[in-house]
């Protein structure tokens, strides 16, 4: 800014000079033209560098908002984890509150489980539980980490011996399954440690 001010001051004076001299023949038409040019070119660039910081901020702003824009577009998941199912197709229009995904936390696997009435009392938080699963050698350990404060009719899904109308409560049980051999939607048994 300070160059072209002091540019700007220089060819100025230096066209104020060239006029009387201009006028007495001292100096050709063409010299008088040159310094004409040179003074509102120094001038142009004095302008634009003052113009300069709020092009600045301008371009500096609609950079921003773009970013604003561009992360209004982007998802990003609440956890790490694996679509199980897809609500919605890229390029889809999806308003405020709709499920676009359903996610499977893969990095806190947990089984839902269904335990009749007349054992539930013998279940604790913590009671260690193994996990069988059809080709699947071996069992996975377990714990009891939530069990429901209600009892519910035994769900269509749960394969149990009882018959239907039993009453059960739900429980979750959290296991460590490193090598991700228990899938989602996979149906297993569950052995537990009942304390008398």
């Amino acid at each position: 800014m300070a160059a072209a001010l002091a540019d700007s001051v220089r060819t100025a004076n230096d066209l104020a000079r060239t006029i009387p001299l201009r006028d007495r023949g001292i100096v050709s038409a063409q010299q008088y033209d040159n310094a004409a040019s040179a003074a509102a070119a120094a001038t142009a660039r004095l302008q634009a560098a003052r113009a300069a910081p709020s092009e600045s901020r301008a371009a500096a702003e609609g950079v921003a908002s773009t970013e604003a824009i561009r992360n209004d577009l982007v998802l990003t998941a609440p956890e790490a984890g694996v679509i199980l199912t897809r609500y919605l197709e890229p390029g889809e229009v999806a308003g405020a509150g709709t499920p676009i995904v359903s996610i499977g936390v893969v990095s806190d696997p947990w089984v839902r489980a269904y335990v009749g009435e007349r054992d539930i009392a013998r279940i604790q938080l913590g009671t260690a539980v193994q996990i069988h699963a059809d080709g699947i050698s071996g069992t996975i350990a377990g714990r009891v980490f939530e069990i429901a404060p209600r009892a519910e009719f035994t769900p269509r899904a749960a394969l149990t011996d009882r018959e239907r109308a039993d009453l059960v409560f739900g429980i979750k049980v959290k296991f460590d399954d490193p090598a991700g051999r228990l899938k989602a939607g996979l149906p297993v048994t569950l052995d537990l440690s009942r304390t008398p």
